[in-house]
């Protein structure tokens, strides 16, 4: 079967986006013949057709846009699977929607864009990661609750042992620096520890218009809570280089309210034991969790929770959230067309 698989970025050398890659594989592993449009094409492997809109800064976004209406209309394809960019959902429904070609999305965010609700008339399914993504949608048949998933294969990293690891003291988080990350209740509870606890961060900014001055509104929280010596932030690395970051933590902070962060999962393959929120907890499966939000109630479970061994955990992302397991799942709608 032919799926045209459409994402903003091929890159896998990128800090955020390098997964879309392992996805693509994925479907060409499944046994789909792959064809991919995207915004930018990076550094990649992928030996499928790719198509690359130049979508970069200093190119014409309607030059972009007719190279993608070209693209949709003359290349041949039996099923769409937009991952993450509902803006070219939003542009090619008019032609899936007119030639009836089965269309589906993957989403995990919380907002209902224009583009998104444009695209929604020519979609069959749309899948996500928890509930609570996609709230506009709920009780929409269309809407179907899958979990994450990321590529076991991909994230099988050295075990390092325990006395070449950081102390568990050492707390890690990554991800972009987003308000909606709210890496500061991290930060707030680090306040309430004792000074041998830390937090490092990996990540960076990526959304100026949403986001703009969180990333000083951080630095200057750290000072206020004379924290300066015990939080880090490193800055964004390119994906690949996280294999060897994450065997050196065991513990991973991450206060996303209302999804699973990929992340979190990655560094539980990595035999990290999850800091994180209720709804997430709940979302992953299998892990304890913080009584509620406040720093004080996550300072107290940091210091009161026990590390889980790496098969434990690991047993969690193989039941519950491999990206061989998501595709299967995916593909009981995608195949059939419904």
């Amino acid at each position: 079967m032919r799926i045209l698989f459409i994402t903003p970025k091929i890159d896998e050398r990128h800090d955020d986006l390098a997964f879309a890659s392992l996805w693509a594989q994925a479907f060409i592993e499944a046994g789909y013949e792959v064809t991919v449009i995207c915004g930018e094409k990076g550094e990649t492997r992928l030996t499928c057709p790719i198509y690359d809109l130049g979508h970069v800064p200093g190119q014409s976004r309607f030059r972009s846009f007719l190279r993608f209406q070209k693209l949709i209309c003359t290349l041949g394809y039996d099923r769409v699977f937009v991952h993450l960019g509902q803006r070219w959902l939003g542009a090619g429904a008019w032609w899936w929607k007119l030639k009836g070609i089965p269309t589906y999305l993957w989403y995990t965010h919380y907002t209902n864009p224009l583009s998104l609700r444009l695209g929604m008339v020519a979609i069959k399914r749309v899948f996500a990661a928890t509930k609570d993504s996609l709230p506009h949608y709920e009780g929409d048949s269309r809407k179907i609750v899958t979990g994450h998933g990321i590529d076991t294969a991909f994230w099988d990293m050295l075990d390092l042992p325990s006395e070449k690891r950081e102390p568990a003291t050492h707390l890690l988080a990554v991800h972009r620096l987003s308000r909606s990350k709210r890496l500061e209740l991290g930060i707030k509870a680090l306040a309430h520890l004792p000074s041998e606890y830390t937090l490092t961060h990996y990540g960076r900014s990526q959304d100026p218009r949403n986001d703009a001055g969180y990333t000083e509104e951080l630095r200057a929280l750290v000072e206020t809570l004379g924290l300066k010596g015990r939080v880090r932030f490193m800055g964004a690395v390119p994906m690949p280089a996280l294999r060897e970051i994450y065997p050196r933590y065991q513990r991973v902070l991450n206060m996303a309210p209302r999804t699973i962060d990929k992340t979190v999962l990655e560094a539980m393959y990595a035999g990290l034991t999850p800091i994180v929120t209720r709804t997430q907890a709940e979302a992953i499966g299998g892990i304890t969790f913080p009584k509620d939000d406040l720093p004080e109630s996550i300072a107290a479970y940091v210091q009161s929770s026990t590390l889980r061994t790496r098969k434990e955990l690991q047993d969690i992302i193989h039941e519950r959230h491999s990206l061989r397991a998501l595709i299967e799942k995916m593909s009981v709608y995608i195949r059939p067309g419904t």
